[in-house]
């Protein structure tokens, strides 16, 4: 039987690793003159394809008023279009542009670098258990939350 010490010292363990992490990427990412939400769009269009609006609200955590944003700004730079849902016409989906392909493809191995580096003091058979684990809390927690809506 754990001590209720030791689930408050790994929860502390968990948010430090995860903000330690998130600052690493935020950096990485502000490299390429982006922010981590129009990182999050250019990867998820590069590796979804064509999506609603809606759908990358969703998928990214956040309102469609701060998308809005960041799919003007990445309109800016030519990354991406607002292109008609011939199937629903009061639907809007936002697709990278052949610039904005070619741009996520010239950053992303240097990403994925960043993230193997993070990484890299893990030993190759304690990734797949460690994601097992981290996937345990998340729907854990995921349930949790469901029950207290």
């Amino acid at each position: 039987m754990r001590e209720d010490q030791d689930y408050l010292k790994l929860t502390t363990i968990l948010f430090r690793a995860m903000q330690n992490v998130e600052h690493v990427l935020k950096k990485d990412i502000q490299t390429y003159d982006l922010n981590p939400t129009e990182f999050g769009t250019l990867e998820l269009l590069y590796h979804k394809g064509k999506q609603p609006i809606q759908a990358v609200c969703n998928r990214l955590l956040m309102a469609n008023s701060s998308l809005t944003y960041v799919v003007n700004q990445l309109e800016k730079k030519e990354f991406i279009k607002r292109v008609s849902n011939k199937k629903d016409k009061r639907m809007t989906l936002i697709e990278l542009t052949l610039k904005g392909k070619d741009f996520f493809e010239s950053i992303f191995e240097t990403h994925v670098v960043t993230i193997k580096e993070i990484f890299s003091s893990l030993e190759d058979h304690e990734v797949v258990p460690l994601m097992a684990m981290l996937k345990k809390i998340g729907y854990k927690a995921f349930e949790m939350n469901e029950v207290r809506k």
